[in-house]
């Protein structure tokens, strides 16, 4: 074995003696196996360990006025990185726990030292110390990656709240700029008809009709719009709400309709108090309504609102027995600008039930629709009875 092939050994070892029983144990392995370099006193022994390199160093317990471990710590505070084996004149339980927990490799006694127990016990420190440095590389590297990922993921983050910002702002925008001609071109249009109606013919008055039901949408769609986004920046007031409170005053609210399409309106005798936004909560119920009687169709003739305790959250119901919905509309009827297939010719922008679904998801609930064998539909929503917990 050549000498660059060769284990450096670093004694630290205060005893002529005991370096020359040392380095001929090591000969007897083999005569060019190791190459041994000496350390006499506690300046040189800090000086070698710290800036030379060697394979491993074998530091005697004991040496002068200092010991091993203050050679240890004081090594490495100079940066020293090599693995350590101690080797004392006397076997002692404390000593030996000391330097395993100040960080030595393995703990010798002299008295008991041959050839092959320290070759065994070098190689061991080597190898060990090779694998705690390769796991100490691929720790420090896998710290690198989470923080180089951390951060990108922070920096998406940031870019997305940005682009959610922007989004924001180029609907507010667009939905009003997009709000004032129309209600100009509905202002005026509305002006001819009503100016020139003894001179207009059938297709005149026709269209003048088209124009101003499309400007009435475009307003709608707008005011829609700006719901949803409310919706979703709104910060939410939470208080003790009676359900029979908010069902007379959505009751109210659609009296007139329902009147005149003969409609039946059933709901609970009596109702919980409810933890939630006041305005949230009415806006779901308004919503569900509102989408019954629209959608309902002719055959629609009831509107029935249910409640139940489902332990921890309130269940709240909306059921008609008008036309229903197919089943893949009851998967995806809740997102954006979704409508039922059956909508056809039906003013909407399809953005009532994903109001509700939004305002639902703030307060910790759900909400989703069943159709059953009959006629009509059931949307269900469900509250949290504490949703601040």
């Amino acid at each position: 074995m050549s000498e660059e092939q060769a284990i450096k050994v670093l004694l630290v070892e205060d005893d002529e003696d005991d370096y020359v029983l040392i380095r001929n144990l090591l000969a007897e392995v083999g005569e060019d196996t190791y190459v041994v370099d000496w350390a006499q006193s506690y300046e040189k022994a800090v000086e070698k360990m710290a800036y030379e390199a060697s394979h491993v160093c074998l530091v005697d317990y004991r040496l002068g006025v200092h010991d091993g471990l203050e050679i240890l710590r004081d090594a490495k505070e100079r940066g020293a990185r090599m693995p350590v084996i101690f080797v004392t004149g006397q076997e002692d339980y404390h000593v030996d726990l000391d330097a395993m927990r100040s960080g030595a490799v393995d703990y010798l006694v002299k008295s008991q030292l041959t050839g092959p127990l320290l070759d065994r016990s070098i190689r061991y420190a080597i190898e060990r110390w090779r694998s705690e440095q390769a796991l100490r590389r691929a720790y420090e590297e896998m710290e690198l990656r989470v923080e180089e990922r951390t951060a990108e993921l922070a920096a998406a983050n940031a870019a997305l709240k940005r682009s959610a910002e922007e989004i924001k702002f180029f609907a507010y925008s667009i939905a009003h700029d997009l709000k004032n001609p129309v209600f100009v071109i509905h202002g005026l249009v509305k002006r001819l008809s009503d100016y020139s109606r003894d001179t207009l013919d059938e297709r005149g008055k026709d269209y003048c009709s088209r124009i101003l039901d499309s400007s009435e949408q475009i307003v709608s769609l707008v005011d829609k719009i700006y719901a949803y986004i409310s919706a979703k920046e709104s910060s939410l007031v939470f208080e003790k709400i009676s359900l029979k409170e908010i069902l007379e005053q959505i009751r109210d609210e659609f009296s007139q309709e329902m009147l005149m399409r003969r409609l039946e309106w059933s709901e609970p005798a009596s109702g919980p108090e409810i933890q939630a936004d006041r305005l949230s909560l009415l806006r779901i119920l308004r919503n569900l309504v509102e989408n019954a009687l629209k959608y309902g169709g002719e055959g629609l003739s009831r509107i029935e609102v249910g409640y139940r305790d489902a332990g921890d959250y309130h269940v709240i119901s909306v059921r008609d027995d008008g036309a229903g919905l197919q089943d893949l509309d009851a998967e995806k009827i809740f997102g954006l600008f979704v409508r039922s297939k059956d909508s056809k010719g039906i003013k909407g922008a399809g953005l009532g039930l994903a109001i509700v679904k939004e305002l639902a998801r703030q307060h910790k609930g759900k909400v989703w629709t069943e159709s059953g064998k009959g006629p009509g539909v059931a949307f269900f929503v469900s509250l949290p009875k504490n949703p601040q917990a």
